[in-house]
């Protein structure tokens, strides 16, 4: 049986922090079964020196990593360019096992989920549940979840997040078990047959005006809508101008969220007619990229973000989780939530409180399970059954017994 350990700081120093991380996760006894220590960190801290600290503490572990805009921890949440997270794992081997891929790219998504999905389906082909976190910029996510549908027959849920930076979106880092790399994934499967997952993704976005029509593109590069150039052409309907906007990421993230339609069944199931993308820039003028492929005719609506509907929609998103959990405790929580969902829309009072307000809900006793969180560029999590890769969203997945 599997065991899940958690704590969060915000410590500068690298080794401080890694430490204090232990002592709170176990208090001084450090377990010998772990077999995986995952870390979030803020791009305050190098991946690759962190690693090196966790592995004076557990040596046997594989050490697998990702930079983000902030954590959460079962302390809350954290934005500063010091935060920290770290989940372990321990248990038989035999329910546990990680891979990793490097080298991934958009045009590549689909034959690199392959070779991480088969690398992971090779050393346990009973996974259950599968924890996957990848480069948060210019991957095809959608893509990477075909893959992982393929190897492992679409019943398996797969969960995660992509990496992130300090709002910047220059690059992310993702650490391997042995490396560090920007155009990485990597892959936990758990086979504990006594967990069951829990899980919801929920936005808190409208969307607005006419839609743009995808009228020329390539995999997951947006080169025109409506027959002009895209970067222009949805510069354009924010109201920005290209050349002096395209490195604001921040104002695009503030008012760039763009909805697509989502087929009945899933919109009923979210409770949303639409889904949403996070947009940039692409390396050639006028390009625009999605984290997922497009095809010609899709139409894509602007978004705007109403803070009541965020909230009730985490109240709705928490009350069918208690409806999943039927009873049950959870062990630990994974969360994956947009950077836009941080400080960006959010001041910390706000923030502070739509995390209390989850981590109230899933509480037991007064102790808030092990909890592991990042502020990232998007998120994976299931919907009505079916793999999907989110933006904008708070994702959460519950694991129990």
């Amino acid at each position: 049986m599997l065991s899940f350990h958690s704590a969060s700081v915000r410590i500068a120093n690298s080794e401080r922090a890694i430490d204090e991380c232990f002592e709170i996760a176990f208090e001084g006894s450090v377990p010998d079964d772990l077999g995986v220590v995952v870390v979030n960190a803020a791009i305050g801290h190098k991946l690759d020196k962190v690693a090196a600290v966790v592995k004076t503490h557990a040596p046997g572990a594989v050490v697998l990593g990702t930079s983000c805009g902030g954590v959460v921890g079962r302390e809350g949440a954290g934005e500063a360019m010091t935060n920290l997270a770290m989940m372990a794992v321990g248990g038989p081997r035999q329910e546990l096992a990680t891979a990793a891929v490097d080298g991934l790219e958009g045009g590549n998504s689909y034959e690199k989920g392959l070779e991480l999905a088969r690398a992971l389906h090779e050393k346990l082909p009973g996974a259950s549940l599968i924890y996957l976190v990848c480069a948060g910029l210019g991957v095809a996510c959608n893509r990477l979840l075909e893959a992982f549908d393929e190897v492992f027959g679409g019943d398996v849920p797969v969960f995660g997040g992509t990496s992130a930076d300090n709002y910047k979106g220059i690059t992310t880092f993702q650490y391997l078990g042995d490396s560090l790399t920007e155009h990485g994934a990597w892959a936990i499967g758990f086979a504990d047959p006594t967990l069951k997952a829990a899980a919801t993704a929920t936005h808190g976005f409208t969307a607005y005006g006419e839609p743009m029509t995808v009228t020329k593109v390539e995999n997951n590069q947006i080169l025109e809508f409506d027959n002009l150039p895209a970067w222009e052409a949805y510069s354009g309907r924010l109201g920005l101008i290209p050349e002096a906007d395209r490195e604001n990421v921040l104002s695009i993230i503030m008012a760039g969220g763009l909805a697509s339609e989502l087929p009945a069944e899933l919109a009923e199931a979210y409770d949303s007619p639409h889904i949403l993308r996070g947009a940039a820039q692409g390396r050639k003028k006028g390009v625009m990229y999605l984290s997922v492929t497009v095809e010609p005719g899709d139409r894509f609506w602007l978004t705007t973000r109403d803070e009541d509907l965020i909230f009730s929609k985490q109240e709705e998103a928490l009350a069918q989780l208690q409806k999943q959990l039927d009873g049950h405790t959870p062990v630990a929580v994974f969360q994956a939530d947009c950077l836009a969902r941080g400080r960006t829309l959010f001041g910390k009072v706000m923030k502070d409180e739509i995390i209390g307000m989850m981590q109230d809900a899933l509480q037991a006793d007064g102790t808030v399970p092990p909890w592991l969180g990042m502020y990232g560029f998007g998120e994976f999590c299931p919907l009505s059954g079916k793999n999907t890769f989110h933006t904008y969203t708070t994702s959460l997945l519950v694991l129990h017994r």
